[in-house]
């Protein structure tokens, strides 16, 4: 008697549920074409064929506020593709998003504010590259070494001092 009201409610539990409440929503505003290409391009780049990658990143624009790698993909194909200004000015033009918190977007901004002669402004964009940034070797090492070239034109000299960037 008792497992005979446990399985009737079971069962009634069961027929309440709603498919619909268990649809998830964030897929609705992907468009697979959209989807489609991106992921077309990612194949492309990790295949070394930029020019292919380019073609499908551009076709899927719509994702540049969707997406935060998809910037950086981006500009990694336009740099490669040799594009750099255009990359640069993706770059700034999502400066306040998220998506354009990544390594190679504050070098190129450092890089271009070296090359229009503004010193100041790429020594304050190296500063400001977060320190999970430079946990890689690597990218500690490119950091200090852009700040201290650009001190030596903002300084007029050369420091004696020489950092150990190894250790």
């Amino acid at each position: 008697m008792f497992n005979k009201k446990i399985i009737i409610i079971f069962i009634s539990l069961l027929l309440y549920q709603s498919p619909l409440l268990s649809k998830s929503t964030s897929l609705s505003e992907f468009n697979s074409k959209n989807l489609s290409n991106y992921f077309s391009g990612t194949i492309a780049l990790e295949n070394k064929n930029n020019s292919a990658a380019l073609d499908f990143f551009n076709s899927s624009k719509i994702l540049i506020n969707k997406h935060d790698p998809y910037l950086e993909k981006l500009v990694l194909t336009l740099v490669l593709e040799d594009k750099v200004s255009q990359a640069i000015n993706f770059i700034k033009i999502n400066s306040t998003k998220n998506n354009s918190q990544f390594f190679e977007a504050y070098i190129l901004l450092a890089l271009d504010s070296l090359k229009k002669n503004n010193i100041n402004k790429a020594i304050e964009i190296l500063s400001l590259v977060p320190k999970e940034l430079q946990n890689d070797r690597y990218n500690f090492i490119i950091v200090n070494s852009l700040i201290q070239y650009a001190n030596v034109f903002k300084n007029k000299k050369i420091k004696k001092k020489n950092k150990n960037l190894i250790s």
